[in-house]
């Protein structure tokens, strides 16, 4: 998930007075690498 999509939906709900939940990025980081949490935060390589 890109970053600017949460950011972009957070501004659209919020101007809509309706509250922004956002539980988890999940194995995607904010630098749109693959990493798994369960190995210690390791790349993983398709």
């Amino acid at each position: 998930m890109r970053k600017e999509w949460v950011v972009k939906l957070k501004e659209q709900v919020e101007k809509q007075g309706t509250t922004f939940f956002f539980k988890q990025w999940g194995i995607w980081e904010s630098d749109s690498i693959k990493y798994n949490k369960h190995v210690n935060r390791k790349m993983l390589y398709e």
